[in-house]
């Protein structure tokens, strides 16, 4: 079952945490076998689609220290000079997608976390519209 659900700003995006989680585990069980670096590259972009929708979030920037440490993780990986290109060697480029899927996977946490938190207390009523995300 996809899981997506309504953002916390009037024109959040919804997030598809089946996607993005499938997506994390892939990459964090591989292992000793590296998959083709298409696949790689072709997951990275994936990832970092998903790591640009939830910095856009207010998921407690001003009130955690460690919110601020992972935001500005995540600005590094999506730095252009810090991303992978065709000329890097295929274990950087799967040590680089691997660390986008933890760092990922830590704002999967924080923002159902947060989510949890925010809901916690009478919430407005949705949105008559619903909006889908497709898949990444």
């Amino acid at each position: 079952m996809t899981a997506a659900t309504e953002g916390h700003g009037p024109d959040a995006l919804p997030f598809d945490f089946e996607c993005i989680s499938d997506c994390v585990d892939r990459v964090l069980a591989i292992t000793l076998c590296m998959p083709e670096r298409q696949e790689i590259d072709h997951m990275a972009g994936r990832l970092r689609g998903a790591l640009n929708m939830f910095l856009v979030e207010d998921l407690g920037f001003d009130s955690n220290h460690e919110t601020r440490r992972m935001y500005a993780a995540a600005h590094r990986l999506l730095e252009l000079n810090g991303r992978p290109t065709p000329e890097t060697p295929p274990f950087t480029a799967y040590e680089y997608v691997r660390e986008l899927a933890r760092l990922t996977r830590r704002f999967v946490d924080l923002y159902r976390d947060h989510s949890a938190d925010t809901t916690a207390s009478p919430s407005p009523a949705l949105p008559s519209r619903i909006r889908s995300v497709a898949p990444m």
